[in-house]
């Protein structure tokens, strides 16, 4: 380096650095690779199977993608990368240990510990829905009532909100929620669908089809009784249908007329068909999860699936023989690649998307003697439920739980002398709501597991009438005293105010209304006519002269003002000349003879004033 003797400003440079060496002083002074301590590492979530399938070099991809190069010694020993693989594999061992003891647990994850009862009716359960906020849920029976029970409202009575008769004498088949809750969608034993609001008030409905046009095309809405309604999970202003004249049809709440207060026209319709191209009548349909298919189970056994906005006319997924006999309900699973059929041949299907031709599971020995029996997967599909009938007394109906994997039985709830078809499994409040054939609803929790529904009411005491809250109307015992009878000062108060508003008092008390005010005459009309009024006589020479004739005429006449005087004028010749009924009595009969009582006597019997009747002919 240059010498350090204090110079001049202007004689001093600058100091240089070289960076070379000084790289390399560094490199020299850095640590050895295997002397580095070793970099800290953090667990990660266990990872699937398929997961931890992966290579470590994609891995080493990956971080090479978001890190850049680290110096030597900060890096993994590539001796070290072999043994992490097989510990992975060795975790997965671990976790199909696990698996031989899952069943044990499964059970667990059934929200079945408390029980809670609630009354609909006498009738059979023949709909039921929860709406996906989980704060009501409807019920729809054979009694054709639909009852409104609001979670947020009920006490431990569990009495419903409102109760409803929307379809007058029709049985209830369907209901369904709009995905926001502000909407019910009623489908009933007509060809009506109706659509009501957040109080139970109807504000829309569908139009009737002609049931004299044969192309379902042309018709405009449903022609028979419609059998099950559904929303679209991610609109909620479109809802399908499916009705007995064998067609499917796609309605939109955004064709409300206001006028009309009715939908005129069906946005889409899928036509269902059998084996021989006949008209088949689809009994239940449904939407996927994902909004990507819309599945039908008809009354011929078959299912029929088609993907969302094609053109609905070729089937995309068929199975022409899933049931021997109709199919009662058709759900698919939370991934939508899955579809579980309950049908009335007492079986359970599980069907993949993939692959139409043979069923994945089979489940027999399922009783089964209601249209509308549900079946469906558990909120993250670890398990599926059915309902199975009562044939007798003997026989209990029951709430059955499957293993997806087997269908192997894993939990059963029996109901002595009634059947179980409706159910409902809601994931927010993870509580089953299951509808009996004797009229009553069951709703299922547990106080761990699930989140409000059912479980804030029965803690909710009753609501019971105080003596305060009653309004009664008291007797008045000095009507004089109260403020309406105290003076105002108001226009046309007089001095004694208190019969003055005792007056006014009671005309408000008896409805009677103020004498109406008298209408002023009229003006006088200088022309012909004026407003609709004619003017008086003498506006014109023709009149003139006729008021003038007949004034002269009956001047006398105008003259009398004694109507007696002006009638005995005339009795002298009316009795000389007679005109009618004295002409004819004037030689038979020329005194006159009155009757002299016209007033029949109250004791005894005045034999003139009986009526003479005729002898009854003898011949």
């Amino acid at each position: 380096m240059e010498d350090s003797a204090p110079k001049k400003n202007a004689d001093k440079k600058a100091r240089v650095f070289d960076l070379q060496s000084m790289m390399a002083q560094a490199l020299s002074n850095a640590p050895k690779a295997p002397d580095a301590e070793p970099s800290p590492q953090f667990n990660t979530p266990s990872k699937t199977t398929s997961e931890s399938g992966l290579s470590s070099s994609a891995a080493s991809d990956d971080d090479d993608d978001f890190m850049p190069v680290l110096p030597p010694g900060f890096g993994k020993p590539d001796d070290e990368a072999g043994p992490s693989t097989f510990q992975a594999i060795d975790n997965d061992n671990d976790d199909s240990d696990f698996d031989e003891t899952e069943a044990v647990s499964i059970i667990k994850l059934i929200p079945a510990a408390c029980e809670a009862t609630i009354i609909h009716g006498t009738q059979a359960i023949s709909a039921l829905r929860v709406e996906p906020p989980g704060v009501r849920f409807a019920s729809g029976g054979l009694d054709y009532y639909v009852k409104l029970y609001d979670f947020q409202k009920m006490d431990m009575s569990l009495r419903y909100d409102k109760e409803l008769l929307p379809a007058e004498s029709h049985v209830i088949n369907s209901l369904a929620f709009s995905p926001n809750g502000e909407t019910l969608v009623v489908a009933s034993g007509e060809a009506i669908i109706r659509l009501l609001d957040r109080a139970g008030k109807q504000w829309s409905e569908t139009v009737r089809g002609d049931q004299y046009i044969v192309d379902l095309n042309i018709t405009k809405g449903h022609t028979a009784t419609v059998n099950c309604v559904e929303f679209n999970p991610l609109n909620k202003s479109e809802f399908i249908s499916c009705s007995d004249d064998g067609s499917l049809r796609i309605w939109s709440l955004d064709d409300h007329k206001v006028i009309t207060k009715c939908i005129n026209k069906h946005r889409k319709v899928i036509k269902t068909k059998g084996a021989h191209g006949k008209r088949v009548s689809p009994q239940v349909c449904t939407y996927s999860p994902d909004g990507k298919w819309i599945a039908a189970g008809c009354d011929d056994g078959s299912i029929q699936a088609w993907k969302y906005g094609s053109q609905y006319v070729n089937v995309n997924y068929l199975v022409r023989k899933a049931h021997n006999g109709s199919i009662t309900s058709i759900a698919f699973s939370p991934d939508s690649k899955r579809l579980l059929s309950r049908g009335f041949d007492d079986t359970l299907k599980m069907w993949s998307l993939d692959n139409p031709k043979q069923p994945m599971l089979v489940k027999t020995g399922l009783e089964n003697a209601f249209k509308n029996t549900d079946c469906g997967f558990s909120p993250r599909a670890e398990l599926v439920f059915t309902g199975t009938s009562s044939p007798n007394k003997n026989v209990p109906g029951s709430l059955q739980f499957f293993d997806p994997m087997t269908f192997d039985l894993v939990y059963k709830i029996d109901y002595p002398g009634a059947s179980c078809h409706r159910i409902q499994w809601h994931p927010r409040l993870n509580q089953i709501i299951v509808g009996l054939s004797n009229g009553t609803v069951h709703v299922y929790y547990d106080q761990t597991i699930s989140q409000r529904g059912v479980m804030t009411c029965v803690t909710r005491p009753l609501k019971r009438n105080r003596a305060s809250e009653v309004v009664r109307e008291d007797m008045v015992l000095s009507p004089l005293t109260l403020e309406m009878f105290q003076p105002r000062g108001e226009e046309g108060e007089e001095k004694e105010v208190t019969g003055w508003r005792i007056k006014k008092f009671l005309r408000m008390q008896d409805n009677k209304l103020r004498p109406e005010f008298r209408k002023p005459a009229d003006m006088p009309i200088n022309g012909k006519s004026a407003n609709g009024r004619v003017a008086a006589s003498g506006g014109s020479l023709h009149s003139y002269l006729a008021k003038q004739i007949g004034t002269a005429r009956n001047a006398e006449f105008l003259k009398d003002t004694d109507v007696r005087a002006s009638i005995l004028k005339h009795a002298k010749d009316a009795e000389e000349n007679p005109l009618y009924i004295d002409k004819a009595y004037r030689k038979t009969q020329p005194n006159k003879i009155f009757q002299a009582t016209t007033v029949e006597p109250e004791d005894e019997d005045d034999e003139e004033l009986q009526p003479v009747f005729k002898m009854p002919r003898t011949k």
